[in-house]
């Protein structure tokens, strides 16, 4: 993440101001109280707005203002992203407003919370923090304000840990443990309630025991009935074949009757087609006629010859076309050349002095531009002389090929026009053709369907009685379908006390399946009470011991070379206990920290700060701020040897931007950038 810009409007000191930050070291330099320690208050608050007890809206919105806002434009992974936060004034309090975010060219308006959310995701800050006052990670890694850089070293052991919990996000193991404890009384609970369930178990399996004997003996019973419909629905079957085959017979005669006087409309339908086919025929004749006299004399082209001498023609058009368009283009482009110079020549005439060098412009040299210019006229002059008569020669072969154009399409449109006529000729021709072989074939069909009209209704005499002993057969086969149904409803009701005597047992067998699966609930909840209670919360210990052992060793390790960084004395040296405070060791023996000066305390503090800032980037692989660092006064107390330290502090940080904060001005020798804060009457100014 890189600072780019801010906006300050009606921000503590700012009336109206715009900040622009470069990369590499930067450094807000001013005296104190000019407003400096209030542009990174600001940036804090574009981020992640209002913050309770550290950045209140009261805090910095200027004295007598309604409204206020804060811009922030910043490079994160490549993305150019702004986001805007606004402060309105009411009669109780001072609070947010609603803002927006821009990211690359898409811009979304948000509420104050939605704008921390989505800030936190692409910072990749965790989640949590969204419902959280304060940021911590952003606290201890970018920014730590002057009066806090150090608190966290005079803070009691207990606060100090529960702050570097949090940070590293460490506590959730402690709150594992508690989770875990709930969770085994909960198991407890469950226990109890699954032993009370299970205890009826055996009387339902006896139960279930008793319903499947009923229902073998009702089986047996249904079984025997089915023997007797088994006879029946054989008898039945005969029966019901031999009323088919009656059923067949009357199929039969119908479809008879059916062939029978399809074919005879069949035979009036070809009989009147024959007739619609005669006058037709007639038409046909009369067409061929007609246009073969049309067709007397007219003559044959080659038309395909025609259409490619057409489209060469057209090939031949589109290339001077595109010809006379480059054309107009260069004689567009030589009149704007020519109106430049024009333009220069008249804007010499008047000029004195250069805009750019600042400069006096002599006689001189505005008679060697005039002579530059004049030449370029002359000889764009000539170019457009020269494209004039070459547009013109383009314009007349244009109109002498449109010319032929229209006469090939004259020609192309009389011979397609009679190419169409000798078309319809042959369709004509080849339709008659069509229509005699059709009479033809109409006359032998109607031939064809009389003789099996006839062969037909002699069939039909022959089939005359099938209908009574169709009645006969039908009444037979109901006798022995009556005795079917009488059986069949005896079996019923044995099937019915069947189904129902299984629906019973079905749910006695849902009830033993439930407790048996309760049974082995009990055996797995049991063994899992037994496993968390053993195993799993030392498990828990051991992680948090181990991953608080390697951020302490890797955090002793960077406070101590930083120390070293700005303290040169070999009697004096740093370390931390295993509850993460500094120890001083001066001459071989432990001191307390408030017995060392101002500037050492102050290097303890910003060693620490520093340290803390590489352990918490290692660890927390997702946060996307590691390239900004902010040192709000880091130098309070040290002396002019110690200052020189932060040369050497400046050049071993190795990160994109680091905004520094500072009223030493010897400090301004040893950062890229400066930028001046100046405060006049109550309102601060960047200046130059």
């Amino acid at each position: 993440m890189i600072i780019n810009s801010i906006k300050l409007k009606n921000i503590r000191s700012y009336t109206d101001e715009e900040i622009n930050f470069p990369e590499g070291s930067v450094m807000l330099s001013g005296d104190i109280g000019t407003g400096k320690t209030s542009i990174l208050l600001s940036v804090e608050f574009a981020l992640f707005g209002i913050i309770r007890g550290q950045v209140t809206g009261s805090s910095l919105l200027r004295h007598g203002k309604n409204e206020g806002f804060v811009e922030l434009a910043f490079t994160l992974e490549g993305k150019k992203i702004t986001i805007r936060r606004h402060l309105k004034r009411s009669k109780k309090t001072v609070a947010q407003d609603s803002g927006y975010i821009i990211i690359g060219n898409d811009k979304h308006d948000l509420t104050p919370v939605e704008l921390k959310s989505k800030i936190l995701e692409l910072i990749g800050y965790p989640d949590e923090l969204l419902t959280k006052s304060k940021s911590l990670i952003y606290r201890y890694t970018v920014y730590t304000p002057q009066e806090e850089m150090k608190q966290i070293l005079f803070e009691s052991v207990d606060e100090r840990l529960d702050v570097l919990r949090r940070i590293f996000d460490i506590d959730k193991y402690k709150r594992i443990k508690g989770n875990v404890l709930n969770y085994i009384k909960a198991l407890k609970t469950k226990k109890t309630e699954l032993e009370t369930r299970i205890e009826d178990l055996e009387e339902k399996k006896k139960e279930h025991k008793e319903y499947q004997e009923k229902i073998s003996r009702i089986k047996a019973e249904t079984a025997k009935i089915q023997q007797v419909i088994d006879i029946i629905q054989k008898e039945l079957k005969e029966k019901e074949a031999r009323v088919k085959d009656f059923e067949d017979e009357i199929k039969k005669i119908e479809s008879l009757k059916n062939q029978m006087e399809i074919k005879t409309n069949d035979v009036n339908n070809k009989k009147e087609k024959i007739t619609n086919d005669k006058r037709e025929l007639k038409d046909v004749n009369e067409n061929i006629l007609k246009i073969s006299k049309e067709l007397e004399g007219s003559e044959t082209i080659n038309i395909d010859e025609l259409r490619k001498q057409k489209q060469g023609l057209e090939e031949e058009k589109k290339k001077l076309s595109d010809n006379l368009e480059k054309i107009n283009d260069r004689e567009s482009t030589f009149n704007a050349m020519k109106n430049n110079s024009d333009e220069i020549m008249k804007k010499l005439s008047s000029l004195d002095e250069c805009p750019v060098c600042k400069q006096n412009v002599d006689d001189a040299h505005k008679h060697r531009v005039r002579e530059r210019e004049n030449k370029k006229v002359l000889d764009i002059e000539k170019q457009l002389s020269k494209l004039f008569e070459l547009k013109k020669q383009r314009k007349t072969e244009l109109e002498e090929i449109g010319k032929k154009i229209t006469e090939l399409t004259d020609k192309l449109s009389k011979q397609e026009v009679t190419i169409v006529k000798k078309e319809r000729l042959e369709e004509y021709k080849k339709k008659k053709e069509n229509l005699m072989k059709e009479q033809l074939r109409l006359k032998s069909e109607v031939e064809k369907c009389s003789k099996e009209v006839q062969e037909i209704r002699k069939t039909l005499e022959t089939k005359k009685g099938i209908q009574e002993n169709y009645s006969e057969a039908r009444k037979m086969m109901e006798s022995v379908r009556d005795k079917q149904k009488t059986e069949e409803i005896k079996k019923a009701e044995f099937v019915r006390e069947q189904r129902t005597l299984e629906e019973v047992m079905t749910k006695v067998k849902s009830d033993i399946e439930k407790k048996e699966k309760s049974k082995k609930e009990l055996s797995s909840v049991t063994e899992l009470q037994t496993w968390m209670m053993k195993f799993f919360l030392n498990l828990v210990y051991l992680m948090e011991k181990q991953i608080m052992l390697n951020i302490h060793q890797e955090f002793n390790e960077h406070f101590q070379e930083w120390f070293n960084t700005l303290i040169e004395d070999e009697s004096l040296n740093v370390r931390l206990d295993e509850t993460f405070t500094p120890i001083i060791e001066q001459n071989g023996y432990d001191t307390f920290l408030i017995n060392l000066s101002g500037g050492e305390r102050t290097s303890v503090a910003l060693a620490y700060r520093l340290a803390l800032n590489k352990v918490i980037n290692d660890f927390i692989g997702l946060v996307k701020t590691k390239d900004l660092l902010i040192l709000d006064e880091p130098t309070d107390g040290f002396s002019s040897e110690q200052l020189d330290k932060i040369r050497e502090v400046l050049e071993q940080i190795r990160i994109k931007q680091i905004l520094l904060v500072s009223h030493e001005p010897k400090l301004e020798s040893y950062v890229d950038h400066i930028i001046r804060v100046h405060k006049e009457e109550h309102v601060s100014r960047v200046i130059s």
